[in-house]
């Protein structure tokens, strides 16, 4: 019986590679976990930047709670299963009228999971609209599996540290553009392509990204990485168990991220990626 998506909904995540709109959080749950992202911002300079930006989830309180939502872990569930690890996770934002936009890609490409029972939610904190720059997918391309790669895209819009665009005749499928409001999620496939165009809105885009997978998956190459169980047992052991928060300034807090962040950021340059710190 599922925990919160419909049978519907499960049947259209199999068909399409994604299911969306879902609501989660109400307008000010939304409202004050965009203040503190903000918040966030100011404190680094007014830019959200890596490394603090990625993996976030093991920095700040606040960034766990909502990846460890009851309601988020219940869709998730209703798609992998009981069991459930949090591998990744960053922050989108684009400013108003910015050319910020993102290279047609498949998440998995860096991730390396086999097999690809992986998948992202994309929380909206401020309205994502086609003129905003919202999501954009390819149904049913999540079924073609790990799709190679053409050569980079280091345009400096582009969102992508890895520049990196999917081999695929994108004209071909007529993509879908992910209208969320605020505190709704989408949950697509980690090998559906997608991507976004730029902000032409009047407010940001602000979007934060959660990746979970089942703890029985592998990865391809030899690094071993890490990533937190959030519900669940792990009785595989082919990840590192990570450490939840205790607070932004604590020094274990700090320690452990930078540890955690330095075994993602190695697998991700052993499958390709050599400029995972172009945004740094």
């Amino acid at each position: 019986m599922p925990k919160y998506l419909s049978d519907d909904q499960i049947e259209r995540y199999r068909r399409d590679g994604y299911v969306a709109p879902l609501p989660i959080l109400s307008a000010d749950e939304a409202a004050g976990c965009r203040r503190a992202l903000e918040e966030v911002e100011a404190s680094l300079g007014g830019r959200f930047r890596a490394p603090h930006n990625t993996k976030f989830y093991l920095l700040y309180p606040w960034a766990h709670r909502l990846a460890t939502h009851p309601r988020i872990l219940d869709a998730v569930e209703d798609l992998i299963g009981p069991d459930i690890m949090l591998y990744h996770n960053t922050a989108w934002l684009k400013g108003a009228g910015e050319e910020s936009y993102v290279s047609w890609h498949q998440d998995n490409t860096y991730f390396g999971h086999d097999p690809c029972e992986v998948l992202t939610a994309w929380i909206a904190l401020s309205p994502a609209t086609e003129e905003t720059g919202c999501m954009l997918f390819l149904p049913g391309t999540q079924k073609l599996g790990q799709l190679p790669v053409l050569e980079p895209d280091y345009d400096k819009g582009n969102m992508l540290s890895s520049g990196v665009r999917a081999d695929f005749d994108v004209p071909s499928v007529a993509p879908v553009p992910i209208v969320l409001a605020p505190g709704e999620i989408s949950i697509h496939h980690a090998f559906l392509v997608h991507g976004s165009s730029p902000n032409r809105g009047t407010d940001r885009r602000m979007g934060i990204t959660f990746i979970y997978h089942p703890p029985h998956l592998r990865q391809l190459g030899n690094s071993r990485t890490s990533a937190l169980l959030v519900r669940g047992q792990d009785r595989h052991g082919n990840f590192d168990h990570e450490i939840p928060p205790v607070a932004a300034d604590d020094p274990r807090t700090i320690a452990n991220h930078d540890r955690f962040l330095a075994l993602y950021r190695a697998k991700v340059r052993e499958l390709g990626n050599a400029t995972v710190t172009r945004f740094d």
